[in-house]
């Protein structure tokens, strides 16, 4: 098959012709053909576009030409893309074991909102602050059977908040750029750091995905297969939108109410930055148990039809014992599931304009990246924290030993505390050899300074 003459303009029309689709946009072959032109014309590309480069072009990319009928967006059972796409999975799931099929979404995160509602007397009236729509998107990742849960990607729009500094080690892995969106560029830098992890790990995976625009088409990938769901289709096939994320959304929101709390009763004022969200989501990524993702797989028909599983309703409301608050007394303070679930249209990945695409060609060109150009973002201004000493630390250390040793039921925190003490150790060590060997060549110069006089 030829390969494209003008790969720059090429690229253009098919991030636009995806774009179109997934708005579901009626496309043409003439329509194509004069946005091909345009593109050229923008790209400094001096090629005439003709049917038989349209023909090809179709070739290239598996492009056919179909009647639009029936209505858009809707999703039924008995459609031709869901009979496909119950044989696809089927064939996955018997290729692949539960602990190497994986699916991921993203989903965009109100950060800072709290809750504008809550119980008062009817003679008082109400006042709140201003409702935060400051948001990053999160894309969650994870397995079939709930034993791997991989590390949450964070976007946001600043490249180095001002709460960053001098911090060392993330709890999540963040990147930004100008909109917060989950960008193509951004989903195949990761997809390709999780490729070479499994690569080492020896392991073939089946990673299933939605088919947005920010979702590309990766190559050269080793351990990794990618699948995508049939459009349109997410709220039935996408495991992560059967109550994984609202689970996610939940545990955060609790912790951002527990927050709000504390800062009551120390008579502060409640700060958020994006430093404070990495903590919480981690938290409450932490809290989603793999019982509830399993069901939420298994509620997307994940299910192999020789076992023939009974797929359980998702576990959205699972309690944890260790929560401070439960959900039933969360319930009772404000209306939560309305709160929880307040940021679930928030748009996440990329709406690429015909600008959008000509401006990221033209940076490939010249390897530049738009996210450099970094965004102020506002954050509540704190002063900065400086890194704890050891002593201080050794001492907190001790503190949270007496308290595991007097409190019943604790056994299981005492692997993460030896780690830790070990880690502090070491530093110990290293420090102490440090300031010996400063120590022995100072003494050692004096000696020398002796002798010579």
């Amino acid at each position: 098959m030829r390969t494209a003459a003008y790969k720059d303009t090429e690229e253009a029309v098919l991030q636009w012709f995806k774009t179109a689709r997934d708005q579901n946009v009626p496309v043409s072959g003439p329509l194509l053909i004069a946005k091909a032109q345009e593109f050229a014309s923008k790209l400094g590309d001096d090629f005439k576009f003709t049917i038989g480069w349209l023909e090809r072009f179709k070739g290239r990319h598996s492009i056919t030409f179909k009647r639009v009928c029936g209505e858009s967006k809707s999703v039924a059972d008995g459609t031709d893309a869901m009979k496909a796409w119950a044989s696809s999975l089927q064939t996955i799931l018997a290729e692949y074991s539960p602990s190497d099929i994986f699916n991921a979404d993203e989903t965009g995160l109100f950060f800072r909102l709290l809750p504008d509602k809550t119980l008062e007397f009817k003679e008082v009236d109400c006042h709140g602050g201003k409702n935060s729509k400051e948001r990053v998107t999160v894309m969650v990742w994870s397995n079939m059977s709930g034993n791997e849960k991989l590390p949450l990607l964070v976007i946001g729009k600043s490249k180095k908040p001002r709460c960053f500094k001098g911090i060392k080690t993330l709890p999540t892995a963040y990147e930004a750029n100008k909109k917060a969106w989950i960008t193509s560029e951004l989903f195949t830098a990761w997809l390709k750091q999780l490729d070479r992890r499994f690569q080492r790990q020896k392991r073939k995976v089946a990673m299933i995905v939605d088919n947005c625009p920010a979702h590309p088409k990766v190559k050269d990938l080793k351990a990794i297969t990618l699948f995508f769901l049939p459009p349109n289709t997410t709220s039935k096939t996408q495991p992560m939108d059967q109550g994984i994320i609202q689970n996610l959304k939940i545990h955060y929101r609790k912790l951002v109410i527990m927050k709000q709390l504390e800062s009551i009763e120390r008579n502060k004022e409640l700060q958020i930055t994006v430093l404070d969200a990495l903590r919480m989501l981690y938290q409450a990524w932490d809290r989603v148990t793999d019982k509830t993702i399993k069901n939420c797989f298994r509620h997307a028909n994940f299910v192999s039809a020789a076992t023939n599983e009974h797929a359980d309703s998702p576990d959205s409301d699972e309690e944890d014992p260790e929560d401070d608050i439960p959900l039933a007394a969360l319930r009772l303070r404000v209306p939560f599931d309305d709160y929880a679930q307040i940021d679930e249209t928030v748009i996440t990945t990329e709406a690429v304009s015909d600008k959008d695409i000509v401006d990221n060609i033209i940076a490939a060109r010249h390897k530049e990246a738009e996210e450099d150009e970094e965004e102020e973002v506002s954050e509540p201004t704190e002063p900065p924290k400086k890194k704890p000493i050891l002593q201080k630390v050794d001492a907190a250390l001790e503190v949270i030993q007496d308290w595991i040793e007097m409190t019943e039921d604790t056994e299981d925190l005492l692997p993460s505390y030896q780690k830790i003490h070990r880690r502090v150790t070491s530093a110990q060590v290293r420090a102490s050899v440090l300031v010996q060997s400063t120590l022995t060549a100072l003494l050692s110069d004096c000696a020398s300074d002796r002798d010579v006089n």
